[in-house]
């Protein structure tokens, strides 16, 4: 009898250890309620994104292909440069200037009353009597630092007199618009010199135009009485 009420009994803890785990088992969340909801991702959803793609690819490409507002323009090509030549018979004219040779001669002194140029040993001055016309509405001028020479192929540099040959006044100064100015230039030469290459660029930049001229002794010639 006492064995039979032992069974019992354990067989009444066995129904309620049952019953507890029934029960705790049927409570436990399920490992799915614990994932993140992940949005349903539809097929229009998916077409929306390509579309936006293929409208982002385009605005890229549009801004790629619009073109660079500080572009460099190629630069326009140089106007060709005139190299007129002019000697002692022939000048140069165009609408913008006109150039003469009217004398050609040289001078061991050039004296005044108050002043007395020399020139050195073995040399003497050479000096070239220009005529030029401004055909312009404005000033041009003669500028100095564009004339270069050589003479017997040597570079040589012009000279500056206190005197005025034959009463004449340098080249290098202004010519009012529409008007003419006759001057001279100078350089001191050896007394055998030869020849002579001048070449003027002061209108290269306003007249596309580069000026040159070779003389030698045979082209001696007297300029006009100064006016």
């Amino acid at each position: 009898m006492k064995k039979f009420f032992q069974m019992i009994s354990v067989n009444i803890f066995i129904i309620i250890l049952l019953t507890s785990c029934g029960e705790d088992n049927t409570n436990k969340p399920s490992s799915l309620s614990n994932m993140q909801e992940v949005p349903y991702e539809t097929s229009t959803s998916k077409e929306d994104d390509k579309n936006t793609e293929r409208e982002t690819g385009k605005k890229e490409e549009n801004v790629k292909e619009k073109p660079d507002g500080n572009i460099t323009q190629e630069p326009k090509e140089e106007e060709q440069i005139i190299k007129a030549t002019i000697d002692t018979q022939t000048g140069y004219s165009d609408n913008q200037c006109q150039i003469s040779v009217i004398g050609l001669k040289s001078y061991k002194k050039i004296e005044s009353k108050l002043y007395k140029d020399k020139a050195s040993k073995n040399k003497k001055f050479l000096v070239l009597f220009l005529e030029i016309i401004n055909k312009k509405n404005d000033k041009d001028y003669i500028n100095v630092n564009y004339l270069s020479a050589k003479v017997d192929g040597k570079e040589v540099k012009n000279t500056v007199l206190f005197n005025e040959p034959e009463g004449f006044k340098t080249i290098f100064q202004n010519i009012e618009p529409q008007n003419t100015l006759r001057g001279f230039i100078v350089w001191e030469v050896p007394d055998n010199w030869k020849k002579i290459k001048i070449i003027y660029n002061g209108w290269k930049d306003s007249n596309n135009l580069s000026l040159n001229c070779t003389f030698t002794p045979k082209d001696y010639f007297d300029p006009p009485q100064y006016n």
